[in-house]
């Protein structure tokens, strides 16, 4: 986010694939030069490149899938229906609860000039103008029983709580806000402010700066106690414009309902392993999204459909032998679906099969994961975002297949992908693929359409998931590498030492255990490379046999430390909660490091570079934004991981509150001798422990994951 590869246990295997082709052959669909095996390019060539097309296409017929609705479970039961008529061991629908958006179209009229329609949406797990919460109606509207609400606009900018106040009481006007998630962090900020300010509904346009597509709608979810509504930043240059020239008023119609106890579903299809069914590679995307998504996530539907059509008929007729278990899924509610009372409601289907499934959790070898599979490259490189100690692995598969130009790797796996949920959550290996740069104004539009997805690009990702899940399923050793995952730890405990100085020695420690692991990870490395060297010489059955039992050994050993290693160094946080991954105890080391330099300028007596260095810490980025009422609310949504995937291995890092501080600060309301007791007080009972208590938890669990490695090298 390794390297040792096996040749296989069957002798007409180990012979072709100890076969390799030179460079400058054609790549199979991609016209890229290739270093591939007979047997890996014979694979390839199976590829049936129309009919993932096709299905794409299909998908992308099917319309939004919104988590829990009629249209994802119709979506689910056509793969479920196509995985059955291949020749599979096992094929899986496993229903999850789910809480359930469900829109029924919304329509926005320029009253003042002509009912001009206006393009529009209502943002998911919002409320629109009317509807019901678990059959209890609603009616926010001001005319026709309140199932409509005719109302002037006011343009508030970016909604940040000046722009608010420059405005004054809104008064029941709809407030017009540019969507910038690199200054409100999320939409729900700029929401709870209109609220607080009056408005009867807030309507958003854009997505940040250099993405706002001119007709993109953009499609999330967002939690507003009033009506959120999406149109394109050009519907809103054409309000600008008439605002310009006096009052505009609108009419916005609209139904939204919400059940609390809705039902999603999984499915998944096995290819048993022959000799080691209790190890698995998994290959996975999601089926629900916003609008028709082809490429989110439709492309990757249509990719997985084709790879378990690909290995399952190899299989068949016998020309294939999967060693490890293949398994194949089609996620349910990526995108949105927790319950009511947590901020943690996306990957919920993907973190309800990690729950369901421990046994694959404790043999996964690999999650390949795509999520987007189709976009056209517009320049840049297509980026993949995967696991550490899975980098060697992946860029070999670059290589050989004459990619190296186009993709690159980012470390480690982000948590807006269900790779997530295998990797921090169920400890194990994720290889994410792919961002197509230049996506991001398409992202969640009603533009991400068949139109705009390109047949090259699906057909290097089918090529690259196809290899890397062929090279995983029967290599000797696993395909892992844990050193650059230390360095990757080492990096962030090294910048976390200046920040921290009262804590150096509980680093110190950690970095010591970390030590102590990364050693032994070198060893193990040695240790497969032998192996391999002992396999390809053997000549007797016995000896192989000798070997394949070491490896195995060695294999559950990496599996049982991993699943130490990866779920105990991960921490999740950054702007909002779970925006960013890192090492655990990072955020904490972060603001600590900021309100020391806030306390240090207050103790100077100077209380404007205080204010300055305030605005690091992580909630701030946001929180110096809005009003205090909507901090507290939106704070509150994050601190709150009731339920799914924001509390276990207490990975969701806390944030503190100095927001009052801040503001007292810079309005005078907070003297500089309370700023400082405050700020002290954060700094020595929150932030200093929690760090402390993280930095024991890495020296502790850095230890245990030594403990499977012992047998194995001593």
């Amino acid at each position: 986010m390794g390297r040792a590869l096996g040749l296989g246990i069957g002798l007409l295997f180990l012979i072709v694939t100890a076969m390799p082709m030179a460079y400058g052959d054609p790549a199979i669909g991609s016209n890229k030069p290739l270093n591939l095996t007979v047997a890996e390019q014979d694979l390839v060539a199976r590829i049936d490149y129309n009919h993932a097309w096709s299905q794409l296409e299909y998908l992308s017929t099917l319309g939004e899938k919104t988590a829990g609705s009629d249209e994802e479970r119709r979506a689910q039961e056509y793969v479920h229906g196509e995985l059955l008529k291949m020749p599979m061991d096992e094929v899986w629908w496993e229903t999850f609860r789910v809480s359930n958006w469900e829109h029924f179209g919304t329509t926005v009229k320029i009253v003042s000039n002509d009912y001009e329609d206006i393009p529009a949406t209502t943002y998911g797990d919002s409320p629109s103008i009317w509807g019901a919460n678990d059959g209890a109606p609603y009616f926010l509207g001001n005319e026709d029983g309140g199932k409509t609400l005719v109302a002037d606009v006011a343009d508030v900018g970016y909604g940040t709580n000046a722009e608010f106040d420059a405005v004054g009481n809104l008064d029941g006007a709809i407030a017009l806000v540019h969507r910038d998630d690199n200054t409100q962090g999320w939409p729900n900020v700029p929401a709870s402010d209109a609220y607080y300010h009056g408005a009867s509904a807030i309507m958003m346009y854009g997505y940040y700066f250099g993405a706002d597509m001119p007709e993109g709608i953009k499609q999330d979810s967002v939690f507003s106690k009033i009506p959120a509504i999406s149109i394109s930043p050009n519907s809103a240059a054409r309000i600008q414009e008439l605002l310009a020239e006096g009052p505009v008023t609108l009419e916005i119609k609209g139904e939204a309902n919400t059940y609390s106890s809705a039902e999603s579903v999984n499915v998944a299809a096995v290819l048993l392993g022959t000799t080691k069914a209790d190890e698995y590679i998994v290959i996975s995307g999601h089926i629900d999204t916003w609008w028709a998504g082809s490429f989110d996530d439709c492309s990757s539907i249509a990719i997985m459909l084709e790879m378990a059509r690909m290995f399952s008929e190899a299989r068949s007729s016998g020309e294939y032998v999967n060693e490890r278990t293949l398994v194949f899924c089609s996620m349910g509610s990526e995108e949105t679906g927790g319950p009511d009372g947590t901020w943690f409601n996306w990957l919920v289907g993907s973190y309800e099969f990690v729950c369901a499934h421990p046994t694959i959790l404790e043999g996964l070898v690999m999650e390949l994961n795509i999520d987007g599979g189709s976009f056209p490259k517009t320049g840049g490189k297509v980026w993949f975002e995967i696991s550490c100690e899975v980098n060697g692995f992946v860029k070999s598969a670059i290589s050989d297949l004459g990619y190296l130009n186009i993709l690159n790797i980012y470390n480690p796996v982000w948590s807006w992908t269900d790779a997530w949920s295998f990797a921090a959550k169920g400890g194990g290996t994720a290889v994410e693929m792919f961002w197509g740069s230049g996506f991001d104004p398409y992202y969640h539009t009603q533009l991400d359409t068949i139109e705009i997805q390109s047949e090259d690009m699906m057909g290097m990702v089918l090529e690259m998931t196809a290899l890397m899940a062929f090279r995983s399923v029967n290599a000797l050793v696993l395909p892992l590498d844990f050193v650059p995952a230390c360095d990757w730890a080492a990096r962030y405990l090294a910048k976390e030492r200046p920040m921290v100085p009262s804590q150096r020695e509980g680093i110190d420690g950690a970095l010591a255990s970390l030590a102590e692991f990364e050693a032994m990870m070198v060893q193990v490395n040695a240790y497969a490379a032998e192996l391999e060297e002992m396999y390809a010489s053997a000549r007797s059955p016995a000896k192989k046999a000798t070997v394949l039992a070491l490896a195995d050994e060695l294999n559950h050993a990496i599996i049982d430390a991993r699943r130490i290693f990866i779920p105990y160094s991960m921490g999740e946080g950054g702007m909002m909660a779970s925006w960013e991954p890192f090492l655990r105890p990072h955020q904490h080391a972060t603001d600590y490091s900021a309100v020391s330099a806030a306390i240090l300028a207050l103790e100077n007596d100077q209380p404007n570079s205080a204010v300055v260095a305030l605005e690091l810490v992580r909630s701030m980025e946001w929180g110096m934004y809005c009003s205090r009422e909507a901090y507290v609310e939106v704070f509150a949504q994050m601190m709150d991981c009731f339920m799914y995937w924001g509390d276990d291995f207490d990975q969701a890092q806390d944030y503190v509150d100095i927001q009052g501080v801040y503001l007292g600060l810079k309005d005078g309301s907070v003297s500089a001798e309370d700023a400082l007791a405050q700020l002290v007080f954060v700094r020595d009972n929150q932030l200093e422990p929690w760090f402390a208590e993280d930095v024991l938890t890495l020296e502790r669990e850095y230890m245990n994951a030594c403990v499977p490695l012992e047998g194995v090298l001593s």
